[in-house]
């Protein structure tokens, strides 16, 4: 029975037989010798080691043994390559082909080693993302670097990204990384190839092509370095700021939000939020921070490092930092899934209630936003304002449509309610539409119509609508006030109330049902005295003021008007007594 011998390879035990050890021995003695003349003799014999170590450790886990036979050693042998194939290699040609020829006639061994994505320090234009992405899909870096350059013009995501793979990548430092990086195989052949290249790239780099340099392209280049660098600074700095703040909106942004959803109400409130439960509007918002935040700071981050020379970040908090990005995005693409299969369904409950008959029926709004509160109340106090046992915030929703349609004369006017809403099923948009509690109030002639509608407590914004459809006889008179124009659909309030003598004083319109709906009772003005009171109008104004046919300008005594209906502006100012 062989001996046991306890080896330390790369920092690492092996428990070897006797036989294995002195065959292995053999064997490091070798490359020692053939590489030991070197100046890189101890980078490459440390590289060679490394590659054993993991070699032996594959074996031992995939046997599932302790102790390294010789089998197990000559395999090793048999992948890694003799010195001797190199010391052939140095024969004449003639032999040289012979040898070629032996080892051509027999299989050689193959192992696929797949690539590894690691950033190339040795052809890096700043932390060499681009050049490792090159090496990984066999592509020139030249083509990563264009496609980097298009992706920061066309929306800036391209730093963003370049950042995340900076942090991420891990640079290929050892003669194994950058074989790895390239998908070679670690053996003595490639560890010989890379270190000739090197050695080759060394020799000519430093031969003697630095004395035939001129002191005036030497002193050219440091100047063009130095200006190159001070910009480059300039450019830092100006990111670093733009990055700093815009992580302290963010945080802000995130805070008054945060803040809506425990009674603290303000107008930035991110409106989408609203079609979401209050834990998963929380989460999602969580979600949208983390996701926009952490590029931000790890470009802030990566400034910081550059400009100020700190120590890079730990890899542990950026793994986390990454995997929490991609969460956040993945969390976003779900919520607004979940939120658009919310509106695929849409369902209208229609309810009628009758009306009293009246002779003349006055329509208005009432504002149930307004409130009146003695003056000695305490300003400083707070209050959660409720209406009849209701949160107010719960009435705040104003989509509201009112129709007006006739009936026979002998009829019951009526109001017809259509309360609609949306769902992911019908079941569901039927169930919304239901939780929608609007109705107007008739006292004596006059019908209220609340401002906004209420939802049910904890009751998801779903596209809630209401549509209300007031039958009247014909024959019927009617009166809108002013306050409700803003709702009536289908006919024009404003051309009604431009039929009036003083139509900017005009508090209401009045109007007759007819068998084609409401018509205004307000007869137009004749055209003689509306061309009268353009003229006169005119001959008031200064030199240089241009009256157009939408616009009017009246001088009354004390008073100026000047209203443009079609943009809706409207100036009152009083003339000075002299």
């Amino acid at each position: 029975m062989n001996r046991t011998i306890i080896i330390n390879i790369n920092s690492i035990v092996f428990h070897i037989e006797e036989d294995a050890y002195d065959t292995l021995r053999s064997y490091m003695i070798d490359i020692k010798k053939h590489f030991g003349n070197t100046a890189e003799s101890k980078e490459i014999l440390e590289d060679i080691e490394n590659r054993i170590a993991e070699m032996f450790n594959e074996r031992i886990q995939t046997g599932r043994k302790e102790v390294i036979n010789l089998d197990d050693v000559q395999r090793v042998i048999e992948q890694m390559g003799r010195v001797s194939d190199f010391e052939e290699s140095e024969g004449t040609p003639v032999e040289e082909d012979f040898r070629h020829e032996q080892r051509a006639a027999q299989p050689p061994h193959v192992e696929y080693v797949g690539k590894k994505l690691m950033r190339d320090p040795d052809d890096k234009m700043l932390g060499g993302v681009c050049s490792g992405l090159a090496r990984y899909f066999g592509i020139e870096p030249i083509w990563i670097r264009i496609l980097l350059v298009l992706f920061f013009l066309l929306g800036g995501s391209g730093v963003l990204a370049y950042i995340i793979l900076w942090i991420v990548m891990p640079i290929a430092e050892t003669r194994a990384d950058k074989m790895a990086m390239r998908g070679e195989e670690p053996n003595l052949q490639n560890f010989k190839k890379s270190f000739d290249e090197e050695a080759k790239s060394f020799s000519e780099t430093f031969s003697g092509t630095g004395e035939r340099i001129g002191r005036g392209a030497r002193t050219a280049g440091n100047l063009l370095s130095g200006c190159l660098g001070l910009i480059g600074k300039m450019i830092a700095w100006v990111m670093l700021i733009f990055a700093g703040l815009n992580l302290l909106g963010l945080f802000i942004f995130y805070v008054f939000n945060m803040m809506n959803f425990f009674g603290l109400e303000n107008p930035m409130f991110f409106p989408p939020l609203k079609g979401l439960a209050t834990n998963d509007a929380i989460i999602a918002l969580t979600f949208g921070f983390l996701a926009i935040a952490i590029p931000f700071f790890a470009l802030f981050f990566w400034l910081t490092r550059i400009l100020f020379k700190t120590d890079k970040l730990n890899s542990y908090l950026s793994l986390t930092m990454f995997a929490a990005w991609i969460v956040s995005i993945v969390g976003i693409v779900y919520y607004c899934i979940a939120a658009s299969q919310d509106f695929r369904e849409k369902s209208t409950i229609n309810v009628q209630k009758s009306i009293q008959p009246q002779e003349v029926y006055y329509f208005t709004e009432k504002d149930i936003r307004v409130l009146d509160a003695s003056e000695q109340d305490s300003l400083k106090s707070k209050f959660n304002i409720q209406l009849d046992g209701q949160d107010l915030r719960n009435y705040l929703h104003r989509d509201i449509s009112i129709y007006f349609e006739n009936i026979d004369s002998l009829s019951q006017p009526y109001i017809q309610y259509s309360y609609s809403a949306k769902g992911k099923t019908y079941q569901l948009a039927s169930d919304r539409a239901h939780n929608i509690a609007y109705e107007a109030i008739q006292e004596d002639k006059t019908l209220l119509f609340p401002s906004h509608f209420l939802l049910k407590k904890n009751a998801l914004d779903r596209d809630q609508q209401v549509a209300v459809t007031v039958y009247l006889p014909q024959g019927a008179k009617v009166v809108l006030q002013r306050e409700i124009e803003h709702k009536i659909r289908d006919i024009s309030y404003w051309e009604c109330r431009n039929n009036y003598p003083n139509e900017n004083q005009q508090k209401y319109t009045e109007w007759t049902m007819t068998n084609v709906g409401l018509r205004c009772a307000q007869p137009p003005k004749p055209k003689e005295e509306e061309e009268e009171n353009v003229k006169s109008r005119t001959e008031a104004l200064s030199d240089g003021v241009e009256v157009k046919p939408d616009s009017v300008i009246r001088i009354d005594g004390s008073n100026v008007t000047i209203e443009v209906k079609d943009n809706n502006v409207k100036i009152n100012t009083k003339k000075e007594e002299s």
